[in-house]
Protein backbone atom coordinates (compact mmCIF):
# COMPACT_ATOMS: atom_id res chain seq x y z
CA UNK A 1 0.00 0.00 0.00
CA UNK A 2 2.26 2.86 -1.31
CA UNK A 3 0.36 4.69 -3.69
CA UNK A 4 -0.29 8.38 -1.90
CA UNK A 5 -4.55 8.65 -2.32
CA UNK A 6 -5.06 12.11 -0.46
CA UNK A 7 -7.00 14.31 -3.14
CA UNK A 8 -5.88 17.20 -3.26
CA UNK A 9 -6.37 20.52 -6.56
CA UNK A 10 -3.57 22.45 -7.23
CA UNK A 11 -4.62 24.94 -9.90
CA UNK A 12 -1.13 26.81 -9.58
CA UNK A 13 -0.85 26.57 -13.59
CA UNK A 14 -4.12 27.96 -14.09
CA UNK A 15 -3.58 30.78 -12.10
CA UNK A 16 -0.33 31.84 -13.33
CA UNK A 17 -2.48 31.71 -17.00
CA UNK A 18 -4.94 34.33 -15.39
CA UNK A 19 -1.71 36.00 -14.08
CA UNK A 20 -0.20 36.70 -17.55
CA UNK A 21 -3.60 37.35 -18.83
CA UNK A 22 -4.39 39.82 -16.26
CA UNK A 23 -0.46 41.80 -17.07
CA UNK A 24 -1.93 42.28 -21.15
CA UNK A 25 -4.90 44.36 -19.43
CA UNK A 26 -5.11 47.98 -18.84
CA UNK A 27 -4.24 48.98 -14.73
CA UNK A 28 -7.33 48.22 -12.49
CA UNK A 29 -7.76 49.73 -8.93
CA UNK A 30 -5.74 48.95 -6.02
CA UNK A 31 -8.50 47.37 -4.61
CA UNK A 32 -8.97 44.72 -7.51
CA UNK A 33 -5.34 43.89 -7.23
CA UNK A 34 -5.79 42.98 -3.44
CA UNK A 35 -8.99 40.96 -4.35
CA UNK A 36 -7.55 39.34 -6.88
CA UNK A 37 -4.11 37.87 -5.07
CA UNK A 38 -6.20 37.62 -1.65
CA UNK A 39 -8.07 34.96 -3.83
CA UNK A 40 -4.68 33.54 -5.10
CA UNK A 41 -3.61 33.09 -1.84
CA UNK A 42 -6.56 31.29 -0.67
CA UNK A 43 -6.75 29.00 -3.59
CA UNK A 44 -2.69 28.09 -3.10
CA UNK A 45 -2.85 27.52 1.11
CA UNK A 46 -5.95 26.36 1.50
CA UNK A 47 -5.57 22.95 -0.54
CA UNK A 48 -2.22 22.42 1.16
CA UNK A 49 -4.13 23.03 4.78
CA UNK A 50 -6.78 20.87 4.23
CA UNK A 51 -4.68 17.81 3.15
CA UNK A 52 -4.07 17.54 7.07
CA UNK A 53 -7.21 16.40 7.81
CA UNK A 54 -9.47 13.25 7.28
CA UNK A 55 -10.84 12.88 3.80
CA UNK A 56 -14.52 13.11 3.79
CA UNK A 57 -15.17 10.23 1.06
CA UNK A 58 -18.95 10.70 1.30
CA UNK A 59 -21.66 12.53 2.86
CA UNK A 60 -21.35 15.31 5.45
CA UNK A 61 -18.90 13.66 7.68
CA UNK A 62 -15.24 12.31 7.66
CA UNK A 63 -14.74 8.16 8.35
CA UNK A 64 -13.22 9.34 12.46
CA UNK A 65 -16.01 11.58 13.20
CA UNK A 66 -19.65 10.78 13.94
CA UNK A 67 -22.12 10.46 10.61
CA UNK A 68 -24.58 12.91 10.01
CA UNK A 69 -27.70 10.08 10.80
CA UNK A 70 -29.67 9.87 13.71
CA UNK A 71 -29.99 6.76 14.61
CA UNK A 72 -33.58 4.36 16.31
CA UNK A 73 -32.26 1.62 18.10
CA UNK A 74 -34.43 -1.07 19.38
CA UNK A 75 -34.17 -4.97 20.66
CA UNK A 76 -36.31 -7.77 19.02
CA UNK A 77 -36.27 -11.73 19.54
CA UNK A 78 -35.99 -14.32 17.23
CA UNK A 79 -38.23 -16.77 18.48
CA UNK A 80 -37.40 -20.69 17.59
CA UNK A 81 -33.84 -20.09 16.20
CA UNK A 82 -31.91 -23.14 15.55
CA UNK A 83 -32.00 -25.44 18.26
CA UNK A 84 -34.99 -24.01 19.39
CA UNK A 85 -33.12 -20.99 20.86
CA UNK A 86 -34.36 -17.89 21.04
CA UNK A 87 -31.59 -15.17 19.55
CA UNK A 88 -31.97 -11.78 21.31
CA UNK A 89 -31.28 -9.06 18.59
CA UNK A 90 -30.34 -5.77 19.17
CA UNK A 91 -30.84 -3.13 15.25
CA UNK A 92 -29.81 0.04 15.35
CA UNK A 93 -31.13 2.02 12.10
CA UNK A 94 -30.62 5.21 10.61
CA UNK A 95 -33.35 7.33 10.48
CA UNK A 96 -35.33 7.66 7.82
CA UNK A 97 -35.61 4.16 7.03
CA UNK A 98 -37.53 4.58 3.75
CA UNK A 99 -37.64 2.07 1.10
CA UNK A 100 -36.52 4.60 -1.53
CA UNK A 101 -33.34 4.60 0.08
CA UNK A 102 -31.99 0.90 1.01
CA UNK A 103 -28.84 0.78 2.75
CA UNK A 104 -26.60 -2.28 3.56
CA UNK A 105 -27.07 -4.63 6.49
CA UNK A 106 -23.63 -5.33 8.54
CA UNK A 107 -24.16 -7.95 11.33
CA UNK A 108 -22.06 -8.57 14.70
CA UNK A 109 -21.65 -11.73 16.87
CA UNK A 110 -20.42 -11.39 20.48
CA UNK A 111 -17.53 -12.66 22.10
CA UNK A 112 -17.84 -16.20 24.05
CA UNK A 113 -19.59 -14.73 27.12
CA UNK A 114 -20.85 -11.74 25.69
CA UNK A 115 -24.42 -10.20 25.01
CA UNK A 116 -26.31 -7.88 21.96
CA UNK A 117 -24.90 -5.07 23.71
CA UNK A 118 -21.22 -6.05 22.74
CA UNK A 119 -19.94 -4.25 19.62
CA UNK A 120 -21.63 -1.21 20.51
CA UNK A 121 -18.97 1.43 19.91
CA UNK A 122 -18.28 -0.03 16.42
CA UNK A 123 -22.60 -0.35 15.66
CA UNK A 124 -23.12 2.77 16.76
CA UNK A 125 -20.25 4.69 14.54
CA UNK A 126 -21.66 2.03 11.09
CA UNK A 127 -25.13 3.28 11.85
CA UNK A 128 -24.67 7.05 12.06
CA UNK A 129 -22.55 6.62 8.65
CA UNK A 130 -25.98 4.64 6.90
CA UNK A 131 -25.83 1.17 8.01
CA UNK A 132 -27.57 -0.81 9.26
CA UNK A 133 -26.41 -2.77 12.10
CA UNK A 134 -27.91 -5.98 13.64
CA UNK A 135 -25.99 -7.37 17.10
CA UNK A 136 -26.90 -11.25 17.37
CA UNK A 137 -26.93 -12.59 20.71
CA UNK A 138 -25.77 -16.36 20.55
CA UNK A 139 -27.44 -18.74 23.67
CA UNK A 140 -24.78 -21.36 24.78
CA UNK A 141 -22.23 -18.87 24.40
CA UNK A 142 -23.44 -15.83 25.62
CA UNK A 143 -23.67 -13.73 29.01
CA UNK A 144 -25.68 -16.81 30.58
CA UNK A 145 -22.76 -18.84 30.83
CA UNK A 146 -21.36 -16.75 33.80
CA UNK A 147 -23.98 -14.77 35.10
CA UNK A 148 -25.75 -17.36 37.53
CA UNK A 149 -27.15 -14.54 39.70
CA UNK A 150 -27.57 -10.87 40.51
CA UNK A 151 -23.95 -9.31 40.26
CA UNK A 152 -21.86 -13.16 39.76
CA UNK A 153 -18.94 -13.91 37.49
CA UNK A 154 -17.90 -17.34 37.19
CA UNK A 155 -14.98 -16.71 34.55
CA UNK A 156 -14.97 -20.99 34.88
CA UNK A 157 -18.17 -21.65 33.15
CA UNK A 158 -16.98 -19.65 30.36
CA UNK A 159 -15.73 -22.96 29.21
CA UNK A 160 -19.12 -24.84 28.99
CA UNK A 161 -19.58 -22.30 25.30
CA UNK A 162 -16.26 -22.96 23.80
CA UNK A 163 -17.16 -26.09 22.37
CA UNK A 164 -17.55 -26.84 18.15
CA UNK A 165 -21.19 -27.54 18.39
CA UNK A 166 -21.66 -23.92 19.85
CA UNK A 167 -19.53 -22.76 16.89
CA UNK A 168 -21.57 -24.77 14.31
CA UNK A 169 -25.57 -22.90 16.01
CA UNK A 170 -23.49 -19.31 15.90
CA UNK A 171 -23.10 -20.09 12.42
CA UNK A 172 -26.30 -21.12 11.71
CA UNK A 173 -27.63 -18.20 13.74
CA UNK A 174 -26.30 -16.05 11.42
CA UNK A 175 -28.62 -17.75 8.09
CA UNK A 176 -31.57 -17.86 10.62
CA UNK A 177 -31.42 -13.49 11.17
CA UNK A 178 -31.22 -13.00 7.37
CA UNK A 179 -33.86 -15.25 6.64
CA UNK A 180 -35.89 -13.49 9.41
CA UNK A 181 -34.92 -10.20 9.08
CA UNK A 182 -36.09 -10.72 5.36
CA UNK A 183 -39.35 -11.73 6.17
CA UNK A 184 -39.71 -8.99 8.89
CA UNK A 185 -38.89 -6.05 6.16
CA UNK A 186 -42.08 -6.74 4.68
CA UNK A 187 -44.07 -5.99 8.02
CA UNK A 188 -42.26 -3.28 9.79
CA UNK A 189 -41.30 -0.29 8.27
CA UNK A 190 -38.81 0.25 10.95
CA UNK A 191 -36.83 -1.85 8.21
CA UNK A 192 -37.91 -0.59 5.12
CA UNK A 193 -34.32 1.04 4.16
CA UNK A 194 -33.06 -3.17 4.33
CA UNK A 195 -30.99 -3.50 1.29
CA UNK A 196 -30.72 -8.00 1.72
CA UNK A 197 -27.73 -8.01 -1.56
CA UNK A 198 -25.55 -5.99 0.29
CA UNK A 199 -24.73 -7.90 3.94
CA UNK A 200 -21.56 -7.68 5.83
CA UNK A 201 -20.32 -9.75 8.57
CA UNK A 202 -18.30 -8.74 11.76
CA UNK A 203 -17.64 -10.28 15.39
CA UNK A 204 -15.32 -10.61 17.70
CA UNK A 205 -13.40 -13.14 19.40
CA UNK A 206 -15.45 -15.94 19.01
CA UNK A 207 -17.60 -13.73 17.53
CA UNK A 208 -14.94 -13.22 14.97
CA UNK A 209 -14.12 -17.11 14.16
CA UNK A 210 -18.29 -17.03 13.64
CA UNK A 211 -16.91 -14.65 10.89
CA UNK A 212 -14.51 -16.98 9.58
CA UNK A 213 -17.00 -20.05 9.08
CA UNK A 214 -19.71 -17.63 6.95
CA UNK A 215 -17.35 -15.99 5.14
CA UNK A 216 -15.79 -19.43 3.83
CA UNK A 217 -13.46 -21.17 6.44
CA UNK A 218 -14.59 -24.92 6.01
CA UNK A 219 -13.80 -26.08 9.29
CA UNK A 220 -13.11 -24.74 12.57
CA UNK A 221 -10.21 -25.55 15.64
CA UNK A 222 -12.20 -24.00 18.42
CA UNK A 223 -10.43 -25.17 21.78
CA UNK A 224 -12.55 -26.88 24.59
CA UNK A 225 -9.33 -26.40 26.48
CA UNK A 226 -6.16 -24.32 26.00
CA UNK A 227 -3.97 -27.61 25.05
CA UNK A 228 -7.02 -29.69 23.56
CA UNK A 229 -8.58 -28.14 20.95
CA UNK A 230 -11.78 -29.22 19.09
CA UNK A 231 -12.52 -30.20 15.69
CA UNK A 232 -15.64 -29.70 13.67
CA UNK A 233 -15.73 -30.16 10.10
CA UNK A 234 -19.92 -29.88 9.91
CA UNK A 235 -22.06 -32.31 7.21
CA UNK A 236 -22.99 -29.24 4.76
CA UNK A 237 -21.28 -26.25 4.10
CA UNK A 238 -21.77 -23.09 6.82
CA UNK A 239 -20.69 -20.61 4.10
CA UNK A 240 -23.36 -18.08 3.91
CA UNK A 241 -23.77 -16.68 0.40
CA UNK A 242 -25.61 -13.70 1.05
CA UNK A 243 -22.55 -12.07 2.55
CA UNK A 244 -20.33 -10.16 0.74
CA UNK A 245 -17.76 -8.95 3.11
CA UNK A 246 -16.73 -9.71 6.42
CA UNK A 247 -14.55 -7.79 9.03
CA UNK A 248 -12.81 -10.25 12.02
CA UNK A 249 -11.99 -8.03 15.49
CA UNK A 250 -9.56 -10.97 17.33
CA UNK A 251 -10.01 -14.03 14.83
CA UNK A 252 -7.40 -16.89 15.18
CA UNK A 253 -6.59 -20.15 14.06
CA UNK A 254 -4.69 -23.14 14.90
CA UNK A 255 -2.96 -26.24 13.63
CA UNK A 256 -5.37 -28.02 11.29
CA UNK A 257 -7.17 -24.95 10.20
CA UNK A 258 -4.65 -22.79 8.47
CA UNK A 259 -5.35 -24.04 5.47
CA UNK A 260 -8.59 -23.99 5.25
CA UNK A 261 -8.46 -19.92 5.42
CA UNK A 262 -7.80 -20.06 2.19
CA UNK A 263 -11.36 -20.71 1.29
CA UNK A 264 -12.64 -17.37 2.21
CA UNK A 265 -12.87 -15.12 -0.88
CA UNK A 266 -14.85 -12.51 0.19
CA UNK A 267 -12.79 -9.43 1.00
CA UNK A 268 -12.38 -9.88 4.85
CA UNK A 269 -9.95 -7.56 7.01
CA UNK A 270 -8.47 -8.55 10.39
CA UNK A 271 -8.18 -6.44 12.80
CA UNK A 272 -6.07 -7.24 16.15
CA UNK A 273 -3.15 -6.25 17.61
CA UNK A 274 0.32 -7.12 19.85
CA UNK A 275 -1.64 -7.36 23.06
CA UNK A 276 -4.30 -9.37 22.25
CA UNK A 277 -3.68 -13.00 23.40
CA UNK A 278 -6.51 -15.43 24.92
CA UNK A 279 -4.52 -15.88 28.21
CA UNK A 280 -5.04 -19.46 30.41
CA UNK A 281 -8.10 -19.55 28.72
CA UNK A 282 -8.12 -20.24 25.32
CA UNK A 283 -4.44 -19.88 24.74
CA UNK A 284 -4.65 -17.88 21.64
CA UNK A 285 -1.42 -15.88 20.96
CA UNK A 286 -1.54 -12.71 18.23
CA UNK A 287 0.46 -14.68 16.09
CA UNK A 288 -2.38 -16.87 15.61
CA UNK A 289 -4.54 -13.76 15.03
CA UNK A 290 -2.41 -12.08 12.54
CA UNK A 291 -2.40 -15.82 10.79
CA UNK A 292 -5.72 -15.39 9.78
CA UNK A 293 -4.74 -12.49 7.44
CA UNK A 294 -1.56 -14.37 6.18
CA UNK A 295 -3.68 -17.33 5.32
CA UNK A 296 -6.27 -15.47 3.13
CA UNK A 297 -5.47 -15.69 -0.29
CA UNK A 298 -4.44 -12.46 -1.56
CA UNK A 299 -6.37 -9.57 -3.35
CA UNK A 300 -8.67 -9.29 -0.86
CA UNK A 301 -7.49 -9.59 2.51
CA UNK A 302 -6.54 -6.59 4.56
CA UNK A 303 -4.34 -5.94 8.37
CA UNK A 304 -4.86 -3.59 10.95
CA UNK A 305 -2.16 -3.87 13.79
CA UNK A 306 -1.73 -2.11 16.92
CA UNK A 307 0.65 -1.89 18.86
CA UNK A 308 -1.27 -1.25 22.40
CA UNK A 309 -4.12 -3.30 20.73
CA UNK A 310 -5.64 -5.91 23.94
CA UNK A 311 -8.49 -8.46 23.53
CA UNK A 312 -11.06 -6.18 25.28
CA UNK A 313 -10.78 -3.09 23.46
CA UNK A 314 -11.85 -4.56 19.69
CA UNK A 315 -14.83 -6.07 21.65
CA UNK A 316 -15.83 -1.97 20.68
CA UNK A 317 -17.07 -0.50 24.32
CA UNK A 318 -16.23 2.72 26.25
CA UNK A 319 -12.18 3.27 27.02
CA UNK A 320 -11.08 2.07 30.19
CA UNK A 321 -9.56 4.53 32.83
CA UNK A 322 -6.35 2.50 33.46
CA UNK A 323 -5.79 2.41 29.34
CA UNK A 324 -7.73 5.93 28.53
CA UNK A 325 -5.08 6.69 25.66
CA UNK A 326 -4.40 4.01 24.48
CA UNK A 327 -8.21 2.55 24.08
CA UNK A 328 -9.31 6.08 22.45
CA UNK A 329 -6.97 5.59 19.73
CA UNK A 330 -7.47 2.01 18.96
CA UNK A 331 -11.52 2.72 19.12
CA UNK A 332 -11.33 6.08 16.88
CA UNK A 333 -8.88 4.02 14.28
CA UNK A 334 -10.74 1.31 14.12
CA UNK A 335 -14.00 2.79 14.00
CA UNK A 336 -12.64 4.94 10.56
CA UNK A 337 -10.73 2.33 8.32
CA UNK A 338 -13.45 0.02 9.21
CA UNK A 339 -16.07 2.36 7.93
CA UNK A 340 -13.96 3.09 4.65
CA UNK A 341 -13.48 -0.62 3.83
CA UNK A 342 -17.39 -1.15 4.19
CA UNK A 343 -17.88 2.06 2.45
CA UNK A 344 -15.49 0.10 -0.20
CA UNK A 345 -16.93 -3.05 -0.09
CA UNK A 346 -20.57 -2.57 0.74
CA UNK A 347 -21.40 0.82 -1.16
CA UNK A 348 -18.71 -0.19 -4.19
CA UNK A 349 -17.31 3.41 -3.01
CA UNK A 350 -14.17 3.99 -5.08
CA UNK A 351 -12.99 6.49 -3.42
CA UNK A 352 -12.98 4.80 -0.27
CA UNK A 353 -11.43 2.13 -1.74
CA UNK A 354 -8.49 4.45 -3.10
CA UNK A 355 -7.80 6.19 0.23
CA UNK A 356 -7.63 2.58 2.09
CA UNK A 357 -4.80 1.62 -0.99
CA UNK A 358 -2.81 4.75 -0.59
CA UNK A 359 -1.24 6.55 2.57
CA UNK A 360 -4.54 7.90 4.15
CA UNK A 361 -4.17 5.65 6.72
CA UNK A 362 -0.60 5.51 7.71
CA UNK A 363 -1.52 8.92 8.98
CA UNK A 364 -3.53 8.08 11.58
CA UNK A 365 -1.02 4.93 12.87
CA UNK A 366 0.54 5.52 15.97
CA UNK A 367 4.28 3.78 16.37
CA UNK A 368 4.17 0.01 16.25
CA UNK A 369 0.43 0.31 14.32
CA UNK A 370 0.49 -1.06 10.59
CA UNK A 371 -2.13 -0.90 7.96
CA UNK A 372 -1.41 -3.47 5.25
CA UNK A 373 -3.38 -5.30 2.10
CA UNK A 374 -2.26 -8.38 -0.28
Amino acid sequence: MTASSRLSFFPHRALFALGGAARLRRPVQAASIWLFYGLLFSLLVWPCASRSQPVALSGDAGLFDPGPFALERFDDDLIDGPGGRTLPLRLRVPAPCAAATPRPVILFSHGLGGSRAGGARWGEHWASHGFIVIHLQHPGSDESLWRTGPGTFDPARLRLGMTPEQAILRARDVAAVLDWLAGRQARDPRLACLDMTRVGMSGHSFGAQTTQVVAGQGRLVWPSAAIQPGLATPASPLREPRISAALAFSPAIRGADETSVAAITLPFMVVTGALDDGGALTGVTPAMRRAVYERLPPGKAWLLWFAEGDHMVFNGGSPRAARQQADAHVLRVAGGLSLAFWRATLRNDAQAAVWLSGDGPRAVLSPGDTFESR
